[in-house]
């Protein structure tokens, strides 16, 4: 199915007055969509846009380079060697250049202070690869950044401790849960009071998120590291929901209500479309996040990012590289639609009232959803300007090894 006419989703003029104005943005700026969700207004406090040759959408706007490998994974389990020959050409592929080690450096220098941003939010086998993750880090090295700078974050840490990356990352390196973990320095908490995104999605009463001192103090530059996934209320959960809702406080209000009488979760639409563009624009993420690599290893069609059934899994055995999060993500989810398409299930497009269901339907039934996915948040960030949406913009090479 292809994707629906364009919308006016977002004022984009509106955006950029307001995301370039000053040291804060203060005004309330309305959001309004022309069909079912109601007015959105938001304010984004956070200092002025910044430029700098690596930030969204990065060095190499509009190119993806797609890594397979035939035995990437074997008996079940993910082969580290595999994984280390897919990240060393994908890389080179993507950077142009001859060795590992000049890849890495066309990114990173030894000064440094890297964050890498996993996907913990899954169940065992769909979360980020502790094979990947553990490869990003020799990277790194190979481009002379110290362990002791290189930092794994996500909001939960008992996500990143059931997801292993705790014993599976080198001695040095430091794994932080940022929901109730205290940085260094004396008014360093977890997230940062001085920048926020605020607005009001279902009548909740904390309005405000707050973006990780992670990433507004700590860390010089990021690698993103999202999976090839389904997500029940966004439609592809890649790059953009990756950083974006694992970087700020109090996100899960954007896709769930109160309860109604129909029996679900909420009312079956969100305000993903557009907060994740919004979140992924705030300073200084959009300027710190310069290279994404998704683990495809293995794939969730249908029920993410909990995948109720191992019938919604596969083993798609592929890694995307890019610094364009909204290519690498369009990419994604053309991947999850011919997915479905394989499968008979509908297009992550539909809006289709007969497909609204409870969870434990949707757990089932790969035609059921509890939500109206917000698969055009994705389009909506290309029009932000934070990276390429048309498909005949995105150089996509593909390698195959093994």
């Amino acid at each position: 199915m292809k994707p629906p006419d364009r919308r006016d989703d977002l004022n984009r003029r509106n955006f950029l007055k307001f995301a370039g104005a000053g040291a804060v943005i203060g005004a309330f700026t309305p959001w309004q969509a022309p069909t079912d969700l109601p007015k959105l207004e938001y304010r984004i406090h956070a200092p002025s846009a910044v430029s700098t040759p690596g930030g969204m959408p990065g060095r190499f706007p509009g190119r993806v380079v797609e890594v397979f490998h035939s035995k990437a994974i074997v008996d079940r389990r993910v082969s580290a060697p595999a994984v280390r020959e897919m990240v060393e050409r994908g890389m080179k592929e993507l950077t142009g250049t001859g060795t590992a080690t000049d890849a890495w450096r066309t990114f990173f220098e030894p000064a440094d202070v890297v964050a890498i941003k996993p996907n913990p939010s899954g169940v065992l086998g769909t979360t980020t690869a502790p094979e990947l993750v553990r490869e990003v880090i020799g990277g790194l090295e190979l481009a002379g950044v110290k362990r002791t700078n290189i930092i794994v974050y996500d909001r939960f840490p008992w996500q990143l401790f059931v997801s292993s990356y705790y014993g599976y990352v080198p001695a040095g390196v430091r794994v932080m849960g940022t929901a109730d973990v205290l940085a260094p320095g004396p008014t360093a908490l977890g997230h940062d009071p001085d920048i926020f995104f605020e607005t009001t999605c279902f009548a909740e009463l904390e309005t405000r998120s707050y973006l990780s001192t992670v990433v507004s103090r700590l860390a010089t530059k990021i690698i993103n590291l999202p999976c090839l996934k389904e997500h029940q209320g966004s439609g592809p959960t890649g790059c953009l929901k990756n950083i974006s809702y694992g970087s700020f406080t109090n996100v899960a209000r954007t896709h769930s209500g109160t309860d109604d009488s129909r029996g679900l979760s909420g009312p079956p639409y969100s305000f993903i479309d557009p907060i994740v563009g919004l979140l992924c624009s705030i300073e200084p993420l959009r300027s710190k996040l310069v290279l994404n690599i998704m683990d495809g290893l293995r794939g969730v069609w249908h029920s993410g990012p909990f995948a109720a059934s191992p019938d919604f899994i596969w083993d798609s055995k592929t890694l995307y590289f890019g610094t364009d999060a909204v290519a690498v993500d369009r990419i994604e989810l053309e991947t999850l639609e011919r997915k479905r398409r394989e499968k008979g299930a509908p297009s992550l497009w539909d809006r289709d009232p007969s497909q609204l269901g409870s969870r434990a339907e949707k757990d089932k039934n790969p035609a059921k959803n509890q939500w109206y996915r917000a698969t055009s948040h994705v389009r909506t960030a290309g029009q932000m300007g934070l990276g390429t949406w048309d498909l005949d913009r995105i150089r996509h090479p593909k390698i195959e090894l093994g």
